[in-house]
């Protein structure tokens, strides 16, 4: 597995591996288009501002995970694995190279969608695995009910 940045070239891969929640993200809402609106513009702001890294297996250049993350909110603003991969693995290596990008002296945050489903029980087990604890808030990420999980400072700055 590499994990390289995501270019534009990969705009179709992500948007696939996007789909691949779309059952999940239905049984939530009622109009899944309504979760897609301006998912576009993000991918394209991501990728932009190299705040998007994508997973890939060496032989089959097939797309294991995306991670998307934003430096100025210190937060990870996407993750997810392909159906099939190795979760723990792939979504291990995917958030330890998003953590490099982000200021651990501060806190940083994440949504994550309320469901019981299986992926998201595991990405909620990754992120508590690395410091994450999850707030009593229920928000909406982009119409879809969500939690709020924080990771406290974790390094102290440089003098």
């Amino acid at each position: 597995m590499i994990i390289r940045a995501v270019t534009m070239k990969d705009r179709q891969a992500w948007l696939a591996l996007a789909h691949e929640a779309d059952e999940i993200v239905g049984a939530l809402i009622p109009d899944i288009a309504v979760f897609y609106e301006g998912f576009d513009d993000y991918m394209d702001a991501k990728i932009r501002q190299n705040e998007a890294f994508l997973a890939e297996d060496r032989m089959t250049e097939r797309c294991l995970g995306i991670v998307g993350f934003s430096q100025i909110n210190n937060r990870i603003t996407y993750l997810q694995v392909a159906k099939g991969s190795n979760f723990k693995k792939t979504g291990a290596k995917m958030m330890e190279v998003a953590l490099n990008q982000l200021d651990k002296t501060k806190e940083i945050t994440v949504n994550v969608i309320k469901s019981d489903a299986e992926p998201i029980k595991q990405e909620r087990k990754l992120y508590k695995s690395l410091g994450f604890i999850e707030d009593d808030k229920t928000i909406f990420e982009a119409g879809v009910p969500a939690g709020l999980m924080k990771r406290p400072p974790t390094a102290t700055k440089k003098e």
